[in-house]
Formats: structure tokens, C-alpha cells, sequence
């Protein structure tokens, strides 16, 4: 959820509903959660039923990747269409080399091994 409600502060153009999967449908199974359905011009474009469709380490970054495989989903609100899903993945991939980057140089202490 946490990257879901980070996502959507970051694409205001896109619209994020959450709801309480019982109160949908009851006994749904917390097996499937999360459940991320998506829409674009009323029509089902995709869904993702589980955690493990988001990869093994969930992060935003990761969320968006996988979002942006269907009908452009996540809108800056500067681009439309196709303009728009190739501005959030050039996004996405800048921020993600740059958490990279950003994790191995704390990681790395200063020593040297040469």
C-alpha cells in the first residue's frame, strides 16, 4: 500500500481508488492482496492479483514498471498517451539508478581493497 500511496502523490493525473477487499467481495482471500485493478476509458486494461506480481523487492519503482506494461496507466498530467508512459518510464528508471547509486555509496564505507 505503502508504494501504491506514494505512486499516487506522485502521478496526480492518474486516479488511485483503495477499498477493503471483504467489503467488495466477501471472504476474498488476503492471499490476493494486493488486487490492482486498471482502468483506462472505463475498460479493464489489467489486473495483478498478489504481492508477487510486483517482483521480490516491492518498491515504487518497481510498482510503476509493471503498471506502465498496460494501456498508459500513470500520467504526470504533462503528457498524453503513449508521450505520457515513456515520460513516467524514463522517470522511473532515472529514480531507481539513482536509489541504486545512492544505497551502494552508503553501503560502501571508504575502504579500499586495493
Amino acid at each position: 500500500m505503502q508504494c501504491l500511496e506514494e505512486l499516487a502523490t506522485m502521478y496526480p493525473a492518474t486516479k488511485f481508488v483503495k477499498m477493503i477487499s471483504t467489503d467488495c467481495i466477501p471472504n476474498y482471500p488476503d492471499r490476493n492482496l494486493p488486487t490492482v485493478l486498471v482502468y483506462n476509458n472505463r475498460a479493464v486494461k489489467a489486473n495483478y492479483v498478489g504481492l508477487y506480481t510486483f517482483g521480490r523487492r516491492c518498491t515504487p519503482e518497481g510498482v510503476a514498471m509493471v503498471l506502465c506494461q498496460s494501456d498508459p496507466v500513470l500520467n504526470d498530467g504533462q503528457y498524453e498517451g503513449e508521450a505520457s508512459r515513456e515520460a513516467v518510464l524514463e522517470g522511473v528508471r532515472k529514480r531507481f539508478i539513482e536509489k541504486v547509486i545512492s544505497q551502494h555509496e552508503n553501503d560502501d564505507d571508504g575502504s579500499s581493497s586495493d
